[in-house]
This record gives structure tokens, C-alpha cells and sequence, in this order.
């Protein structure tokens, strides 16, 4: 999605700023995730603004808060 290079976590980002490539240990897949496909913008933690009119290119991470089902 941009240049950046995914970030791989130990532990989430809890409230910290996460790219879509990025992944950790919480990743829990929304139910229109691709399967093949793992990364911050798939997961059910991550708030994108996904349902807004505009989607945000950075997220925050809002475990163990759940976003999107």
C-alpha cells in the first residue's frame, strides 16, 4: 500500500500508530479478510476508519478493543 517496510511486533501497538503491512502476535483477521493476506489493515484491532468516508493511510491499534468484526 505505500513504501513502507511492514513492521513485525513482539507485542501489539497498543494505542501506537501501525501501517497496514505491520503484524503481531494479536492479529485476529476481520471476516472480510483475504486469508493470504496478514497485516495490521486485515485485523480486527486495527481502527483505519475503515467505515468512514475516508480511510486513514496510518492506523492506530486499539487492542484488545475490537474495531471491525
Amino acid at each position: 500500500m505505500g513504501d513502507n517496510k511492514a513492521n513485525e511486533y513482539d507485542v501489539p501497538k497498543r494505542e501506537g500508530s501501525v501501517w497496514p503491512e505491520d503484524i503481531c502476535p494479536a492479529y485476529t483477521p476481520r471476516e472480510d479478510a483475504i486469508p493470504s493476506i496478514k497485516g495490521c489493515w486485515y485485523c480486527k484491532y486495527a481502527d483505519f476508519h475503515l467505515k468512514e468516508e475516508r480511510a486513514l493511510e496510518v492506523g492506530i491499534c486499539m487492542w484488545p478493543k475490537k474495531i471491525i468484526e
